[in-house]
């Protein structure tokens, strides 16, 4: 009986044992942590982001508590008071604002530690529960993206600048390499989507306050076509108005279709910088077409429609090919300060001389980019700078000749938009 005994208690010690170790321990738990031990706040607003390893099956909620001598409301706003996890997600934000009229020439931190009892069921807080955010002084240097938003064709130059807070661009006294970050939250992959072409640096030479980040595109994958780039943490400068952005991995500008002509989008800059009469530019209807058909983008069969001005550019049916791209800077378009890749192709078939009465027939080459908003058709940008007019812009034309671009008209460029229609 005694024997019987113990081998029932053997089995239920067994059966006990089987099913706790069904049980993870803490060290097996996902965890949740802060992204970053620094947040450096000069003006604007800055996210701090709470990070889950795996997703939150309910809405979670983990309060914080905040230490420091800067106040809530006079010196700094607050969109919550808890980081909020949605159902399914794993990440969420607090969003810092500074108030400015109250930036001081003294900076001050303030150490944000989050609940440490608020961890949901199934995780765990990590290591990295709490943070530091640093409202800097009027002093600081700030350093921002020049856009918020862009786009990664074959290969893209992103730039960023350093201002003062109290005003006024800022130059830096020796060459300074500025650190960039790949944000968790981009979908597209570093060494898959994308690599740095120098490194994640934006490099500003002495002098100046400028630099760019380079990138290179490797592959477009549906889904992972997002990329978000942060500045990151450099001693004694500032987060500015764009510490982010993001852009679309897109690869090259596939422009097969039919278009149907819109604008000639810069007139006005001929007419108000140049005093050019333009009366005489090119004209066009929704009639006018251009048609381009390829299954890639290196090579199409391009196919003019066109019963206005433009046929005396596009004078015929004609192979094009692709040849590189280039940034071009777009003068009408924020005094010039604009700059953008273009798709360069080569036309077998172009009348230079955009003219129903002269005629130079020779290969050209013409730059192209496709403009995107959501809910509308997409817009093709035509931008002609090979071109030896004689009906209009002849004498800037014979200016140019002195300058030696190449080509001539590299920097007295025709801009024109496209609708897709097909």
């Amino acid at each position: 009986m005694k024997q019987l005994s113990f081998m029932v208690w053997l089995l239920c010690l067994l059966l006990g044992t089987a099913c706790s170790s069904d049980d993870k321990r803490p060290a097996d738990l996902p965890q949740i942590n802060l992204d970053k031990m620094h947040y450096a706040l000069a003006k604007g607003s800055t996210e701090v982001k709470l990070v889950a390893e795996e997703p939150t099956a309910t809405e979670v909620v983990i309060p914080f508590t905040l230490y420091g001598k800067a106040v809530e409301g006079t010196d700094y706003t607050l969109s919550a008071h808890a980081f909020t996890f949605k159902p399914g997600e794993q990440e969420a934000t607090v969003t810092f604002t500074r108030i400015e009229e109250s930036i001081g020439d003294e900076g001050s931190e303030l150490t944000l530690n989050l609940d440490r009892h608020a961890a949901p069921q199934g995780f765990v807080l990590g290591l990295l529960n709490y943070t530091v955010v640093e409202l800097m002084g009027k002093n600081t240097v700030i350093a921002s993206f020049k856009k918020n938003t862009d786009l990664l064709t074959l290969s893209g130059n992103f730039s960023i600048q350093l201002e003062k807070m109290s005003g006024g661009v800022y130059k830096t006294p020796a060459a300074l390499t500025y650190p960039i970050e790949v944000d968790p939250s981009s979908t597209a992959v570093e060494g898959v989507h994308f690599e740095f072409v120098n490194g994640p640096f934006a490099k500003i030479p002495k002098g100046r306050y400028e630099g760019s980040v380079a990138l290179r595109f490797l592959k477009h994958e549906p889904g992972k076509d997002r990329l978000i780039l942060r500045l990151g943490e450099m001693p004694g400068y500032g987060n500015g108005g764009n510490p982010t952005i993001q852009i679309n991995v897109q690869g090259a500008y596939n422009i097969s279709g039919t278009w149907a002509f819109r604008s000639i989008t810069n007139k006005e800059w001929w007419e108000t910088m140049w005093y050019e009469d333009t009366s005489n530019f090119p004209t066009g209807t929704e009639e006018d077409q251009l048609v381009f058909e390829g299954t890639d983008y290196r090579s199409y069969t391009f196919t003019p429609k066109l019963s206005g001005g433009l046929k005396n550019y596009f004078t015929a049916a004609c192979p094009v090919t692709f040849l590189n791209e280039r940034e071009e800077q777009f003068q009408e378009i924020g005094m010039g300060r604009e700059l953008a890749n273009i798709a360069v192709l080569e036309f077998d078939h172009i009348n230079v001389n955009f003219s129903a009465t002269q005629s130079r027939i020779r290969k050209a080459v013409v730059g192209f980019r496709i403009l995107r908003e959501t809910g509308s058709p997409d817009v093709l940008e035509c931008t002609i700078y090979d071109y030896e007019p004689t009906d209009f812009l002849n004498g800037v034309y014979e200016m140019y000749k002195d300058y030696g671009s190449d080509p001539i008209m590299l920097e007295a460029p025709l801009r024109l938009q496209f609708v897709r229609v097909k």
